[in-house]
């Protein structure tokens, strides 16, 4: 399970906020305006959470496709 181990490492680089908004939307299915709702926030702020935590994987797979 190396690569659960590295996908973990991925969300300790994010915010508790980034961390719980990409978790809710990723899975657990909710929408952007649902995780607003639970999270006291607007949709705007979910969208940039989830977009951060994208941006991280992405240049987590593709750094390991240049090993």
């Amino acid at each position: 399970m190396e690569t659960l181990g590295e996908l973990m490492a991925v969300l300790d680089t994010c915010t508790e906020a980034q961390r719980r908004r990409f978790l809710l939307y990723a899975l657990d299915g909710l929408t952007l305006a649902e995780i607003g709702t639970v999270c006291g926030c607007s949709k705007v702020a979910v969208y940039q959470s989830v977009e951060a935590v994208r941006k991280k994987f992405i240049n987590f797979f593709e750094n390991r496709l240049n090993e």
